[in-house]
């Protein structure tokens, strides 16, 4: 008979890298070079003799391939540069260039998936230019030499967003708005929060203090790097067996309790993805826990065979009445539609923040497993 498996969690999963990589820690910034950024006389050129492309360390032992006008012994012009290693395509640079540079309008897209549109100077993002890195990160800026300058926008793959002064991240004056709700304004250091600012609740509520660092404003006990992880049987035992199966595992909380019936240090590992709330505030939360939510997800497999990663985000209001729902990844779109439906109809304890009722997001997260 079939068995089915689903490897859930909802904000918090057992898999601590896959944990670590969901909370989304400050987006940094990486060199922001199409060629190399010595001097013209420093560098290194590959490509055919009568028509060189400027090289750079990336795409060091790869071979070039210029489509497009030469002049002078160098590329030149609009074209596309393809770089390529053992017969497998790298980096490729579509745009203009000048004696083998980037110069002009361009876009880049580099081997580590990372992709760089805007105007080039002497190989370089020179003026209003944007990155969109691999796991969807993205940088708006005006960059001056490669280098971004004065205020950018932010954008997270977890919905998170930035704007305001940046240095390899958030520096100076600026405003995170974090998709789950709420906001942080004020100064940053080194992408962290330092100095008089303010926390802004989803439900107007405006909290003014000094930050050092976290947007906590008490000192969080550390977590443990290996937390009591739960499953979940099903209700029922095949035929000819007494043993239920195991329809979903890797829970850092109990999967049956709601929030209120959790330890303080379960609460803690369901709160930590919300940056703006300070103790005494509570996250939303689905009312009767995890476990109707994870048994219909397991209907869901049954009927859909569905197998992949789902990724939902839940608008919740102040009355802990489903709003609307986000996907984020599905494994296809008929079981995205059916899942989102389903979160629609559970009830939830709504949020609270700084001791009123606030509206916020709850985010979901299911690995979707099926077998015979």
């Amino acid at each position: 008979m079939r068995v089915f498996f689903i490897n859930s969690g909802m904000l918090v999963c057992g898999n601590q890298k896959h944990c670590k990589d969901d909370m989304k820690k400050p987006l940094s910034l990486i060199v922001l070079l199409c060629a190399s950024s010595a001097g013209a006389a420093d560098l290194i050129y590959a490509g055919k003799a009568d028509c060189r492309v400027a090289g750079h360390a990336r795409v060091a032992g790869h071979v070039a391939y210029w489509n497009g006008a030469c002049k002078d012994g160098y590329a030149s012009g609009p074209g596309a540069l393809q770089w390529s290693k053992d017969g497998k395509a790298a980096e490729r640079y579509e745009g203009a260039l000048s004696k083998g540079v980037p110069e002009g309008a361009g876009i880049a897209q580099w081997a580590d998936g990372s992709l760089h549109e805007g105007n080039y100077q002497d190989g370089l993002l020179h003026g209003p230019g944007v990155v969109i890195f691999k796991d969807g990160d993205k940088l708006e800026a005006n960059f001056e030499h490669g280098k971004p300058v004065g205020n950018v926008k932010a954008v997270y793959d977890g919905g998170d967003h930035y704007e305001g002064g940046w240095r390899h991240g958030p520096e100076g004056s600026g405003t995170m708005t974090f998709a789950l709700g709420g906001a942080y304004r004020g100064p940053w250091h080194e992408g962290k929060p330092v100095g008089d600012g303010e926390i802004l609740y989803p439900n107007g509520q405006v909290l003014k203090a000094r930050f050092n660092g976290s947007f906590q404003l008490t000192a969080q006990a550390e977590k443990p790097e290996a937390p009591t992880l739960y499953s979940l049987k099903a209700q029922d035992a095949p035929i000819g067996s007494n043993i239920r199966p195991v329809m979903g595992s890797r829970y850092v909380v109990p999967p049956e309790k709601s929030y209120a019936e959790m330890t303080p240090e379960q609460q803690s590992f369901v709160k930590r993805y919300y940056k703006v709330l300070q103790d005494g505030d509570v996250p939303p939360y689905p009312e009767k826990g995890m476990l109707e939510i994870s048994r219909a997800m397991g209907r869901l497999i049954s009927y859909k065979e569905a197998t992949g990663k789902l990724r939902a985000n839940v608008s919740v209001d102040e009355h802990g009445v489903a709003q609307n729902v986000t996907l984020l990844k599905s494994p296809d779109s008929e079981s995205g539609k059916l899942a989102a439906s389903m979160l629609m109809l559970v009830k939830y304890t709504p949020g609270r923040c700084a001791g009123q009722p606030c509206a916020m997001t709850v985010p979901f997260s299911f690995l979707l497993r099926f077998s015979n």
